[in-house]
């Protein structure tokens, strides 16, 4: 683990507290800051520096399946008449048998039966009884069945977008992923599928090293059994062939997929969905150092949450590395790929000094978390200061945030009262607050404010002062999340959830701000990402001041 040993409505202004995007101020220097500003020390001792958090959300492989603000009018256009076709769809809402034909079917029985799937006489029952002449939009897309059941949001989870130990990335052939090949027709999006998932052989990135993977495997064998202690919508004969029918629905909703986008938007949906996946995906890692490199320049430690294990790697073949050591979780997440990791710059800390305290707050935490969810080092400053620097991402409602803060608090207090908190975490908090389901903006804060923690928020977060802003759109597995065009903004995941937090004893902060345009700017009613801004969360920084202690200036004396 590299820097570390192992150890037990536009802008969003400066003022002299933190303040929100909507209240009006001078603006900030475009470059963050000059660097003696951002990290310097004033005649009273008090030592500042810049902090940023982002989470930039590794998990993307669906370029349609948010909302983005894109410069092109065909996409709002096709998204608009998607939208229409699945809500509407009339005479459209052909059957399935009509998308994926009886000689598709017998294809696929074939590829099936030469690969040991089970129940190959089920499923002939099953296409003929259950599936052939169900309407494609009212009786698939829109089965809420299917959906409790995931036959065919499961396997498009697991082959989608899959990730292999030598660096390489597979993506089945479908409309919702970066696929790099051209569909000039459904017989050669069928022959492209079917060599997929059943002639591609693939070895699957283990985050526990070579020893624990299970070696080369067919796509088709990646697919994982549907349990109905899980999912207790699935009849156990279902559960039985859950392999077989899985293969079978993938299939069905793929064409579903290809055909709408044809009916729709045949001359546009493959270029729009290239130019995307360019911006959001294989431009993304590049486009998040260029703004980290170019508009936060100064920062001394950057807090980064859902990171692939792909960008860490490629961190070390930039100069950002000069610049910064990584410091990286106990255990990365390499099958998830959301990991947290700690930028901290060279000139301020000393890597050497550097002890990963990760496995010490998880041991306290009385809620599991995910693994590469949080990290957490202890390490010298070159102020001869000892600074506590935790990087955290909260599960989707928010749960966990608030144990994991009370974990970080005891291990600080009992073990590294000495060292300075600062504590940069996607802590997934919302506008409104209910114990079982979300945890809410005002409920949080006065959490940490019992426990002497204050935020860049300052003394009162505004819950709805957003740093997200993103809708579902129609162009995804799970429909009963989708939003429509006109109501992408007033729908839209839009909350507060990004802070950076300390001791007040300790710090306080200022020039707090919000950027969701790369420039550190804020555009209110805007969904994010765009093709400029690569995250579906805000980089929130701020200037960040630490008060003398009798200790430090004794360290800094000798």
């Amino acid at each position: 683990m590299e820097g570390q040993q192992s150890g037990d409505q536009r802008h969003a202004q400066p003022a002299e507290e933190p303040v929100s995007a909507s209240q009006q101020a001078p603006s900030h220097r475009p470059d963050g800051g000059d660097s003696e500003a951002a990290n310097a020390t004033d005649t009273n001792g008090c030592h500042s520096m810049l902090a940023a958090t982002w989470n930039i959300a590794a998990v993307n492989n669906n370029p349609f399946e948010y909302w983005v603000t894109h410069s092109d009018p065909a996409y709002n256009e096709m998204m608009l008449r998607v939208q229409d076709f699945i809500d509407n769809p009339g005479d459209r809402d052909t059957t399935v048998g009509e998308v994926l034909t009886d000689k598709m079917f017998e294809e696929l029985v074939q590829d099936l039966t030469e690969h040991n799937f089970n129940s190959i006489d089920r499923l002939r029952r099953y296409w003929v009884e259950e599936y052939r002449e169900r309407k494609l939009v009212s009786g698939f897309l829109k089965d809420r069945k299917i959906g409790s059941k995931r036959l065919a949001s499961m396997p498009d989870r697991v082959t989608n977008t899959i990730y292999a130990d030598d660096g390489s990335v597979f993506f089945r052939p479908t409309a919702i992923n970066c696929f790099e090949g051209e569909f000039e027709s459904k017989e050669s999006w069928w022959a492209q599928w079917r060599h997929f998932m059943f002639n591609t052989t693939v070895q699957v990135f283990n985050d526990r090293g070579p020893s624990a993977a299970p070696g080369p495997q067919l796509v088709c064998h990646l697919l994982e059994p549907i349990l109905k202690e899980k999912y207790k919508d699935i009849t156990p004969e279902e559960e039985a062939m859950s392999l077989t029918l899985q293969t079978l629905c993938l299939a069905i909703f793929d064409a579903i997929l290809i055909h709408m986008l044809d009916v729709v938007a045949a001359a546009s949906w493959q270029h729009l969905r290239r130019t995307i996946c360019e911006a959001l995906y294989k431009d993304k890692d590049q486009q998040i150092v260029s703004i980290l490199t170019r508009t936060y320049p100064n920062a001394a430690v950057v807090f980064l949450q859902e990171v692939a294990a792909s960008f860490v790697e490629k961190l070390k073949t930039r100069d950002i590395h000069k610049k910064y050591m990584t410091l990286l979780p106990s255990q990365m997440d390499g099958r998830r790929d959301q990991n947290s990791i700690i930028l901290a710059s060279r000139s301020v800390f000393v890597e050497e000094t550097a002890v990963d305290v990760t496995d010490e707050i998880l041991k306290v935490c009385e809620h599991p978390t995910a693994p590469g969810d949080l990290v957490a080092s202890v390490i010298q400053g070159r102020d001869r200061r000892r600074y506590m620097l935790v990087s955290f991402h909260g599960e989707t409602n928010g749960l966990a945030t608030r144990p994991v803060v009370a974990a970080v608090d005891e291990i600080h207090k009992k073990s590294y009262g000495d060292s300075i908190l600062i504590f940069g975490l996607d802590a997934n908090t919302y506008r409104e607050h209910s114990a079982k389901t979300f945890q809410g903006v005002e409920n949080f804060h006065q959490f940490i404010t019992e426990r002497g923690i204050g935020s860049c928020w300052g003394s009162e977060p505004d819950p709805l002062n957003p740093t997200t802003c993103n809708a579902r759109t129609y162009l995804q597995p799970q429909l009963n999340k989708a939003v429509g065009q006109q109501e992408r903004i007033r729908k839209a995941d839009k909350n507060l959830k990004d802070w950076i937090m300390f001791y007040i004893s300790q710090t306080s902060a200022k020039d707090s701000c919000k950027d969701n345009t790369g420039s550190r700017s804020y555009i209110e009613e805007m969904v994010f990402p765009t093709l400029d801004f690569p995250s579906d969360h805000a980089v929130v920084s701020a200037a960040l001041t630490f008060m003398p202690s009798a200790e430090s200036e004794q360290n800094r004396a000798s």
